[in-house]
């Protein structure tokens, strides 16, 4: 080997020590890491709760797994749910998920099984979510995004919602388009992405983005729904079978286990986000699926720069005919089918009561809607109602105004999601004057205290 070179023994001239160390800060740049990669976040929310929204959670726990199954880190997923459903007295597999009819227990595969859950019970509420994106831990209350200007972060929200409007459980809070819009923006602001993708499954939610989303803001959003219709459950009634045994609740829906399907069938080759867009926007053929935000870039990227590169996925999706997924609902009905589907099989008194109890409650939905429109129009809303959603920032503020307003007056729940529309359509009337609709609002319903229901006057 070569001698090592002798130092000299006299101190170094400040030239030579100037000399040595540009030497040595050159040495280290050349022998430092490289820079930092990206990293990949995601953040999954299931916000409802009840055993009637089964698929609402097994799509989330899906979801979870698919991306630890394509190399996520785990601690860089945050997952929301109330995950009361697995435990439910309903259940028949106790403390099991099942997103997918499985004909037989050897190959079910329980999605509940190892699906890491950050926020559940009453810790899923719109300003956690808020506070969870945008890395505020004293608001989420616990694990946050810590993602960079550098990073690629994916969001998964899975529920009930309304013409503007995503819900949560806990109180049955909502969460309106307009403080949406602005946390992503928020997010940006504080460097948190360099591209978000956002898969929303709700009713009506193109109407959470239609319009909304900056061009500059590098978002790109999937929503199940157009602006003015439902999305749909899947794998419903005699289809809601795994191992020969009903589950009795719709086991998925049908947009979040195409695109969760198609991402698992893809694994191995590379796909584009344009490319897992066309296929579902064909697969999921009761509502029509939508883009918004930055598509013309995005369409290019590819599914592995969101959901993860794929390279530890072992488990291939079951083959599925289009055929297979016959039995869907819409998923404002769904609760409404399964309880008939009970009393036909029964014909008990008591699946009859909670049937026509059913019933009533969507009764008295439809009088509170039109109590409303009287009282702040002096008449019904006509046919003229506009069907299309075009939010302006009148109606937009007007409608946020509107919607606070009913949760606190009459309270928000599953079935009065629908009302959000009325709303919508009452900001419309109004040419963005809230007071009336405000005013209509405290008329209707009495107030009550937070966490109660409003007693209808109607």
């Amino acid at each position: 080997p070569r001698p090592p070179v002798a130092l000299p023994s006299a101190s170094p001239s400040p030239r030579d020590m100037t000399l040595r160390i540009a030497l040595l800060l050159a040495a280290a740049a050349l022998g430092a890491a490289p820079a930092r990669a990206e990293d990949h976040w995601a953040v999954l929310v299931a916000g409802s709760s009840g055993f009637y929204n089964y698929r609402h959670q097994a799509d989330v726990c899906h979801a979870y797994q698919l991306l630890i199954k394509r190399g996520f880190d785990p601690d860089k997923i945050i997952t929301m749910m109330c995950d009361d459903v697995a435990y439910s007295d309903l259940n028949p597999f106790p403390g099991k998920l099942y997103n997918y009819p499985w004909a037989t227990m050897e190959e079910a595969v329980d999605v509940h099984a190892g699906c890491k859950v950050d926020y559940s019970d009453d810790n899923v509420t719109p300003d956690q979510f808020v506070g969870v994106l945008t890395g505020n831990a004293t608001a989420a209350g616990g694990k946050v995004l810590q993602s960079t200007a550098d990073d690629h972060v994916f969001i998964n929200f899975v529920d009930h919602g309304g013409v503007g409007i995503i819900a949560f459980p806990i109180g049955m809070e909502v969460l309106h388009a307009n403080r949406l819009i602005s946390t992503l923006k928020d997010m940006h602001a504080r460097n948190m992405y360099k591209q978000l993708t956002f898969y929303l499954e709700t009713c009506e939610s193109g109407s959470m983005f239609e319009g909304l989303l900056p061009e500059d803001l590098p978002v790109y959003a999937v929503t199940a729904a157009n602006a003015k219709e439902s999305s749909w459950g899947t794998y419903c009634d005699s289809q809601s079978t795994v191992g020969g045994k009903l589950v009795n609740s719709c086991l998925g829906d049908l947009f979040s286990v195409n695109w969760m399907m198609d991402t698992e069938r893809t694994a191995e080759k590379p796909e584009t986000l344009e490319e897992q867009y066309e296929r579902v926007k064909k697969l999921t053929n009761k509502s029509h699926v939508m883009q918004y935000g930055q598509v013309s870039i995005f369409d290019k990227e590819y599914v592995s720069d969101f959901q993860g590169d794929g390279g530890k996925l072992s488990v291939a999706a079951p083959g599925l005919a289009q055929g297979l997924r016959t039995s869907v609902v819409d998923a404002r009905n769904v609760k409404l089918n399964q309880l008939y589907l009970n009393y036909a099989e029964s014909g008990s008194a008591a699946d009859a009561e909670l049937l026509m109890e059913e019933i009533k409650a969507r009764r008295a939905v439809q009088s509170l809607g039109s109590s409303i429109a009287e009282l702040a129009l002096g008449s019904t809303l006509d046919e003229q109602a506009p069907a299309e959603i075009a939010w302006t920032p009148e109606l937009l503020a007007c409608h946020e105004q509107a919607v606070d307003a009913f949760g606190s007056s009459c309270g928000w729940d599953e079935g009065r999601l629908v009302l959000a529309k009325t709303l919508y359509q009452l900001c419309d009337r109004t040419s963005g004057n809230a007071a009336p609709i405000l005013k209509a609002l405290g008329g209707a319903c009495k107030g009550t205290t937070l966490g109660t229901r409003a007693e209808l006057i109607v």
